[in-house]
C-alpha cells in the first residue's frame, strides 16, 4: 500500500472548520481561533480569508462562523444517498421469489 504524505494547509483549514463546528457564539475571532487550535493568528487570518472566498466561513461583526457551502455539499451527499436507496427499495420491491410471500 502507498503512503501519502500529508498536506499541512489542508490539516491546518480542517482544524479551523471542525473548530467552528464547536463554537457555540454566533462567531469567533481570529485570534480565539488560533489560541484554540494552538496556530498562529496570521496563519488562522490566511486561511479564514480563503475559506471565505470560498464560501466555506461567513464573517459576522469580528468573527467568523461556518458558511452555507457545508450545508449545501451535505445536502446533495444526502441526497444522492436518498436516491440511491430508493433505486435499491425499487429493486427490492421488483424481485419476485416463486412461491415466495
Amino acid at each position: 500500500m502507498t503512503t501519502y504524505r500529508r498536506i499541512d494547509a489542508i490539516t491546518k483549514t480542517t482544524q479551523i472548520i471542525d473548530y467552528l463546528a464547536t463554537v457555540k457564539a454566533e462567531a469567533a475571532t481570529g485570534p480565539q481561533i488560533a489560541q484554540a487550535i494552538n496556530m498562529s493568528v496570521g496563519t488562522v487570518m490566511c486561511h479564514l480569508a480563503t475559506l471565505e472566498d470560498a464560501g466555506y466561513v461567513t464573517a459576522v461583526g469580528g468573527g467568523y462562523r461556518l458558511g452555507m457551502k457545508l450545508a449545501l455539499h451535505w445536502a446533495r451527499v444526502k441526497s444522492n444517498l436518498e436516491g440511491q436507496r430508493d433505486r435499491i427499495g425499487r429493486d427490492l420491491e421488483s424481485i419476485s421469489i416463486p412461491g415466495g410471500n
